[in-house]
């Protein structure tokens, strides 16, 4: 997929791309900031995140956190629906598979998520490109 990614943007004729990437080892740490989560490595350099991972297998580089790629609000009956959560008290409420914690309300009756992600720039060459995990 990110092998295709890069070669469409360079048969388009850019030189560069910059992707938003949701890091899919992140959910794991959600109380981690993702400024520090972007700095874990393997033994061998590489990032400890599986996603970040292979764009830097491809040659892409971090540039800087999107410290709100997607925002998702809603009454606290839409957050017990999407999530069988109770939503019940003011507070951060740990949500599986979400990378940070969603921002409860109790008495406004709202919460809401406000996802960071990362931005990851590959520099586009005429060579082929070569992707792997």
């Amino acid at each position: 997929m990110l092998a295709a990614l890069r070669d469409a943007a360079r048969d388009a004729g850019l030189t560069r791309l910059v992707a938003p990437v949701r890091p899919n080892g992140k959910h794991r740490y959600p109380n981690l900031p993702m400024a520090e989560y972007i700095t874990m490595v393997r033994e061998d350099g590489l990032p400890a995140d599986p996603w970040l991972r292979v764009h830097a297998r491809a040659g892409g580089r971090i540039r800087q956190v999107a410290a709100a790629s997607m925002v998702m609000a809603g009454s606290l009956a839409q957050w017990r629906e999407w999530t069988g959560l109770p939503f019940d008290r003011t507070g951060d409420v740990i949500v599986p598979e979400a990378l940070v914690p969603v921002h409860c309300d109790a008495e406004h009756d709202h919460a809401v998520y406000v996802e960071p992600n990362v931005w990851v720039e590959h520099v586009l060459s005429d060579a082929g490109s070569s992707v792997s995990s």
